[in-house]
């Protein structure tokens, strides 16, 4: 089996996701591939096989089906049928905040293959339509782009994420008892209180008393990303808000952030976006200035 590994690209850098609308009669879309991104599908009208090494799936009109970070999958269509269907992708760290941390690490493919998840749908259809009509609502924000379609893809993807917890009936995702939220919260507390200075890894092993190697061990398990990657992560946000609300230089920017490497932190922000400092902030200033000037279209007409 050959595998390609399909690029992602995000045409919105405070969003990374990608919504995809499909009307098509071709019949191997990829041939097989994978990506590190988690995949939904929704299937809105005809036939839709999805191959994973393990199961064939056959979706039609209505159903949904979710594939895990890196599964290896081939999509076909029945031959001379139209298949209209959408499709997302995701980083679940991308949604990552404080309301979400005691869960995330339920979603992690170390603990549980999420292609796992699709069971819930064969077995409750009341999850099937509401999944299903989350995911269309959310590629219908996408398309249209009104204003804070922003804020209603991000409570979309979460409710997606909810859904499948509030009806997992099986325990596919059942709650880690050993995890202890009280401590990490220290880690999570201290790391907010110094985005601007060094934080280091011997300094929460201090504050939740854990040995260098099991912390760093913990941590991966119980979130699904390595203490560092968290780090990145906050400062990287901590950096969106600044660009945003503070007339600061890039370089001053790096510096307030813990990054006054500049190019060490041009590196870490295209990771996380895709894009520049530069080119985010411009990107999100045009967007808020076309929805100011929308509304007062709206409002001299009216």
């Amino acid at each position: 089996m050959e595998l390609f590994k399909e690029p992602i690209f995000y045409n919105d850098p405070l969003l990374r996701i990608q919504v995809l609308s499909f009307h098509s009669m071709i019949i191997c879309q990829h041939g097989w591939h994978f990506h590190p991104q988690l995949e939904i599908i929704a299937v809105r009208s005809g036939r839709l096989e999805i191959h994973t090494p393990a199961e064939v799936y056959h979706l039609r009109a209505g159903d949904v089906l979710i594939l895990g970070s890196c599964q290896p999958h081939l999509d076909l269509r029945k031959q001379n049928e139209v298949v209209d269907y959408v499709v997302l992708h995701f980083e679940m760290e991308a949604f990552l905040d404080s309301n979400m941390l005691p869960f995330l690490y339920l979603f992690q493919e170390s603990l549980l293959p999420l292609v796992r998840l699709n069971t819930l749908f064969r077995e409750n259809s009341e999850l099937r339509q509401q999944f299903y009509s989350t995911v269309i609502e959310l590629q219908q924000e996408h398309e249209q782009m009104q204003r804070g379609y922003e804020m209603a893809i991000n409570y979309l993807v979460k409710k997606c994420l909810f859904l499948l917890l509030r009806h997992d009936n099986e325990g596919l995702l059942e709650h880690n008892r050993s995890m202890n939220y009280a401590k990490l919260k220290l880690v999570f507390d201290y790391v907010e209180a110094h985005l601007s200075d060094k934080i280091t890894v011997e300094q929460a092993c201090l504050l939740v008393s854990f040995s260098y190697t099991y912390f760093l061990k913990y941590f991966k398990q119980t979130l699904g990303i390595t203490f560092t990657d968290y780090v990145i992560h906050r400062r990287i946000k901590y950096a969106e808000r600044l660009l945003l609300t503070e007339d600061l230089s890039i370089a001053q920017i790096a510096e307030q952030v813990g990054l006054p490497n500049i190019s060490h932190f041009y590196k870490l922000f295209k990771r996380v976006h895709h894009c520049s400092p530069k080119s985010f902030k411009d990107t999100i200033i045009a967007r808020a200035n076309e929805t100011i000037h929308g509304m007062g279209r709206m409002i001299t007409t009216e």
